[in-house]
C-alpha cells in the first residue's frame, strides 16, 4: 500500500511538472522555424536579389 501512495505522488508531481513543458516546446519550436528561415533566405539569397532587380528594370 506504500509503495502505491508513492507511485499516486510521483504521478501527481510528474503531471505538475509537465504543465509548463508547453511553453518551452513552443519556444524551441519557434527557434527552430526562425532558423530555418534564415538559412533559407540565406541561401537563397542572390536568387532574391536577382528577382528584385529584373523586377525593377520592368518597372
Amino acid at each position: 500500500m506504500e509503495i502505491f501512495k508513492m507511485v499516486i505522488g510521483y504521478v501527481r508531481a510528474a503531471h505538475r511538472l509537465d504543465e509548463g513543458a508547453t511553453a518551452v516546446e513552443y519556444s524551441i519550436l519557434a527557434a527552430l522555424i526562425a532558423g530555418g528561415l534564415v538559412s533559407a533566405l540565406g541561401l537563397l539569397r542572390d536568387d532574391i536579389e536577382a528577382m528584385f532587380t529584373s523586377l525593377m528594370n520592368v518597372i
